[in-house]
């Protein structure tokens, strides 16, 4: 619960999906949720004219709400969507940035297949018809060995994008 989030003294960026905050909560074991003393934006994705950035997130973001369901405390996967995030942000290539996104995660849920092979496929330059195909073959690798998986709305915004 956080306590004054509609007022225009608060930063709308500390809100947006796939921001970096540093939060200081109240922690009761009588109330159901904890309530936020204090949040520190770190770090944001601009909120820019660029579509294909936000679009990128919003796809990073449906994976993420598909694929983790319980917290935890995790450095290697702070880490990861940590660098993500910045790579949204400051990748000159947007258009394969969901891509690496894909394999990366994959290997940080202990799924992933060979990075070597990932890695030189990624720097090379890909057309249309393999970026669809790729993000097609990663979301049946996804479903096939993720439980619950769905397959994310975002995909069709992508693939009408970086056509």
């Amino acid at each position: 619960m956080v306590y004054g989030a509609g007022s225009k003294k608060k930063s709308t960026a500390i809100y947006s999906p796939l921001s970096l905050i540093e939060v200081t909560a109240d922690i009761r074991a009588d109330r159901p949720l904890p309530s936020v003393k204090e949040a520190r934006l770190i770090y944001y994705i601009p909120q820019t004219a660029d579509i294909r950035r936000q679009s990128v997130a919003l796809f990073v973001t449906e994976i993420l709400y598909n694929t983790l369901r319980h917290p935890m405390q995790d450095e290697q996967m702070f880490d990861f969507l940590a660098g993500t995030i910045h790579d949204i942000a400051e990748a000159e290539d947007i258009e394969n940035v969901h891509l690496r996104f894909l394999s990366g995660f994959a290997t940080v849920l202990g799924i992933g297949v060979n990075e070597a092979d990932v890695a030189s496929l990624l720097r090379m330059p890909i057309n249309r018809k393999d970026r669809q195909n790729l993000i097609q073959e990663w979301c049946d690798y996804y479903q096939l060995h993720l439980e619950d998986f769905r397959r994310p709305k975002s995909i069709d915004v992508l693939t009408e994008l970086f056509d």
